[in-house]
């Protein structure tokens, strides 16, 4: 049974006195460890509701699906409740682009930084507020010649999802949209740590546009996709893709692969842009620009969870896309099982983090409950409380931690486990500089 707090309490935490989460009642507040919990739940007019509407928010959003990601909604309460229009909002693990597109959508200017290559092209593509038109006629004067690469040199576990004839027009649009974006391993070494990179022209960000639209329509089983049916959320494994396409007769479809392009375009412009264009940086968490100090408002982010995700195998198939491995990019990575190196790692993040937030300003870090494995057993690791403890090393105020359970339709890898496996609850970590 939950408790209501006394009023000694209640005094000794300001940001629930002034109800800024409109908390239905206080009594559903829980003190842990100095800390004062509370169930999304029992919170007023949040993403709770929202995400009951099936797609909801801007079509933008659905360029590409992608694992471990939070919904539009959740980055939309945070962002409307704790900044204000012309502030500046980062999210330093952006994934697909979430955050920084919904704070662009709200007359914010949202920043994007991700250390893995699929990750930091879809934040780009959504943020540079490009229009269909433009993006059009950019597309239209590319001569697009025969590609350098053979496809006979294409790894065989590549052509598993793909049609010949798809896979030399894949082949030959990416090396161009590559070459125009300026994104390549001559510049990019992730196997020791060089890793940065900017779109700074109109001309790499119309190219930045494409390859976001081409990552998302490359695996899948909408009429866009490209591949042979399957995930969208995740590359799957090349062999149990294959066995798996041969039990069931799966085709693979011969795609006009600019037309499929150019029709995803109009889809996710369908409901207009944003207008205020935000930025993308491929970088780390740990590692943000010099000149970043006291420059944001507001941050609203979710690192890794140890090994929840594994964002480069997820992903293998977009990497390759992009030309790089994706056992280079996990390197760069936060991927471990090791209790120690995480909470070294989210301490580094915070500590980055707290440097660029200005004073007096809230950092928002979502994170899940993970399962580790020993010999004892399986221990249930509260990763939100890593986060705190980290982030009152690095200077931080641990306000309130809001626990949201996550649909089983909505956790990782929900088409492949049965309701009770999977991450089954996020912790949001509200912190204050």
């Amino acid at each position: 049974m939950l408790k209501a707090k006394t009023d000694e309490h209640r005094d000794s935490i300001p940001l629930l006195k002034s109800e800024i989460f409109k908390i239905t009642d206080l009594k559903y507040t829980v003190s842990e460890e100095s800390c004062f919990t509370i169930s999304s739940y029992y919170l007023k007019d949040t993403w709770r509701q929202n995400i009951k509407t099936k797609n909801w928010g801007h079509p933008m959003h659905s360029m590409a699906s992608r694992s471990g990601s939070f919904p539009p909604a959740l980055a939309d309460y945070f962002i409307t409740n704790f900044s204000k229009v012309g502030d500046l909002v980062l999210d330093p693990y952006s994934g697909k682009g979430t955050a920084p597109y919904q704070a662009c959508l709200l007359d914010r200017v949202g920043f994007g930084v991700d250390v893995t290559p699929e990750a930091y092209v879809l934040t780009g593509a959504k943020v540079h507020a490009i229009k269909h038109e433009e993006a059009l006629d950019y597309l239209k004067s590319i001569r697009f010649g025969i590609s350098k690469i053979n496809i006979k040199e294409t790894p065989e576990e590549v052509k598993i999802f793909f049609s010949t004839k798809t896979l030399s027009q894949i082949l030959t649009i990416r090396e161009k949209l590559l070459e125009d974006l300026e994104l390549s391993t001559d510049s990019i070494d992730y196997l020791n740590g060089n890793v940065s990179h900017h779109a700074k022209t109109k001309k790499e960000q119309f190219a930045q546009y494409w390859l976001g639209i081409l990552v998302g329509i490359l695996h899948g089983s909408s009429s866009y996709s490209l591949s042979l049916p399957c995930s969208h959320s995740f590359s799957m494994a090349p062999n149990y893709t294959k066995n798996y396409a041969k039990k069931h007769s799966l085709k693979k479809p011969d795609r006009n692969v600019i037309q499929c392009m150019i029709e995803k375009s109009r889809y996710l412009q369908s409901a207009g842009i944003a207008r205020i264009s935000g930025k993308a940086y491929l970088g780390k968490a740990q590692d943000l620009p010099k000149s970043w100090e006291e420059k944001f408002d507001l941050i609203v982010t979710s690192p890794p969870y140890f090994t929840a995700q594994s964002y480069a195998w997820d992903n293998w198939l977009r990497e390759w896309l992009l030309g790089f491995n994706f056992k280079e990019v996990r390197k760069q990575t936060t991927q471990t099982a090791s209790y120690e190196k995480y909470s070294i790692e989210m301490y580094k993040f915070l500590k980055e983090t707290y440097r660029v937030l200005k004073p007096n300003k809230r950092a928002f870090i979502v994170v899940g409950d993970v399962t580790k494995k020993s010999k004892e057993g399986k221990t249930i690791i509260n990763t939100s409380k890593i986060i705190a403890e980290e982030g009152k090393k690095a200077g931080f105020g641990v306000e309130l931690i809001i626990n949201d359970d996550i649909p089983p339709t909505k956790r990782y890898n929900s088409s492949f486990l049965t309701a009770n496996q999977g991450l089954q609850i996020d912790r949001i970590v509200c912190l204050k500089k």
